[in-house]
């Protein structure tokens, strides 16, 4: 089977920015926050404004490749769909994958929106600030949502994990009956 290097890429690139963004919620939620409550208020106000500097280009890095990769990700694969005829061009429909895309993306702007929020310093987003515990897990469960959708998305072109087809080897120096 042949691999696309582009294509390759920009799937890493999109998984990759995603780790970044979701570890961070992670950490910021569970390790972070706790770990603040038991310093006060001023204290806390000072670690917050120094991480938000150095975590603010990591989000907008990660948002921005995010985006970048997943159009073209999903171009790539329309453009695919389309010029291999899957399913005599009904595939997209018979999967419902435009409507699964649309729900993920519009769950990934609602993340995007809220991981801004929480590392952002404007007067209009301070609600969020205000609440960080509630919001980073909102956020959290939101980015898990999309990480599910997104497997199951992927599930529905590259079917089940299952054993090579006969006479490919499952690893190297094994039978050609796929067997070791």
């Amino acid at each position: 089977m042949d691999m696309d290097p582009v294509t390759l890429v920009l799937r890493w690139a999109h998984v990759l920015a995603a780790i970044v963004a979701m570890g961070g919620l992670v950490f910021a939620r569970f390790a972070l926050l706790p770990a603040l409550a038991e310093v006060d208020e001023q204290t806390r106000t000072g670690i917050h404004d120094r991480i938000r500097r150095r975590w603010l280009p990591w989000v907008i890095g990660a948002i921005t490749v995010l985006l970048a990769s997943g159009l073209a990700n999903f171009l790539l694969f329309n453009a695919r769909v389309k010029t291999e005829q899957w399913a005599d061009g009904s595939w997209m429909r018979l999967t419902n994958y435009h409507a699964l895309f649309g729900v993920k993306f519009l769950l990934a702007m609602v993340v995007f929106y809220f991981a801004s929020a929480l590392v952002g310093r404007g007067a209009g987003t301070q609600w969020v600030r205000n609440a960080r515990a509630k919001w980073l897990s909102v956020t959290l469960g939101l980015t898990l949502a999309v990480v599910l959708l997104s497997g199951w998305m992927r599930q529905l072109h590259i079917g089940e994990n299952a054993r090579p087809a006969s006479g490919v080897p499952m690893s190297p120096g094994a039978g050609d009956d796929g067997e070791e």
